[in-house]
């Protein structure tokens, strides 16, 4: 997810924010594989550093991070429930 010495784009930078031990990339190349496009992973990391304009790909991506921070957010409440019942 190198970018060369330039400012990340805001795909990478969710990318980061996720975490390097998601598997949020194969989840996106599977949702892109089951809804008829195909693309591999390279392509993948092409469109989140902007090298690519692909919106499928793109939107896709989002639509996966996008469930994922959800996901976590659930987590952390249903955390904090526990945490605070008596």
């Amino acid at each position: 997810m190198e970018n060369n010495g330039k400012k990340p784009t805001a795909l990478q930078l969710v990318l980061q924010k996720l975490g390097g031990k998601t598997s949020i990339m194969r989840d996106t190349l599977e949702r892109l594989q089951g809804r008829g496009i195909k693309t591999s992973k390279s392509a993948l990391y092409q469109a989140i550093a902007g090298r690519t304009h692909r919106q499928e790909v793109v939107e896709v991506f989002l639509e996966v991070a996008e469930e994922e921070f959800e996901r976590r957010r659930q987590v952390d409440e249903r955390a904090r429930q526990l945490i605070d019942e008596d």
